[in-house]
């Protein structure tokens, strides 16, 4: 069959065999009666559920010899790395970035501050009461160090 001719539903059945099974691209364009550049044509991206640090879109793994290295490829800028350098994707936020820190560096480029409010785990009670413990632990430590004077 010619990459012309490949219906939605072959195309379908191409990336299944592709993506979870362990047989060569020659067996799957001979089992599906493709050659082997319908065959690659018909494939799709495998998605990591990783965004791209550069634009947020979903980084995905181009073939099987990408995923086995762990190289990550983002389709909508073309960023290449590794799935260390992404952050979680997050279809629902906006343009898919969410918030989060690696290293003491933010991933966040300020165009999603109201989806980093969602996903914060700080909050003020916990800074104040943070504070408070550490006020107590000093005021007890200058007690004692005043006592054996």
């Amino acid at each position: 069959m010619h990459a012309s001719e490949v219906t939605p539903e072959v195309a379908a059945n191409a990336n299944e065999l592709y993506w979870t099974s362990t047989r060569s691209v020659n067996q799957i364009a001979e089992d599906l009666d493709l050659s082997k550049g319908a065959l690659y044509g018909a494939l799709v991206p495998l998605g990591s559920h990783r965004a791209c640090p550069r634009c947020g879109e979903e980084a995905g793994w181009a073939n099987r010899t990408a995923r086995d290295r762990g190289e990550l490829e983002c389709g909508a800028c073309g960023w290449s790395g590794s799935r260390s350098q992404t952050v979680v994707y997050d279809p629902d936020g906006v343009d898919g970035l969410v918030e989060v820190e690696r290293n003491g560096i933010s991933i966040d480029d300020g165009r999603n501050m109201e989806s980093a409010a969602r996903t914060s785990t700080s909050s003020p009670l916990r800074s104040i009461a943070g504070g408070a413990v550490i006020g107590a632990a000093l005021g007890l430590a200058l007690v004692f160090w005043s006592r054996r004077r």
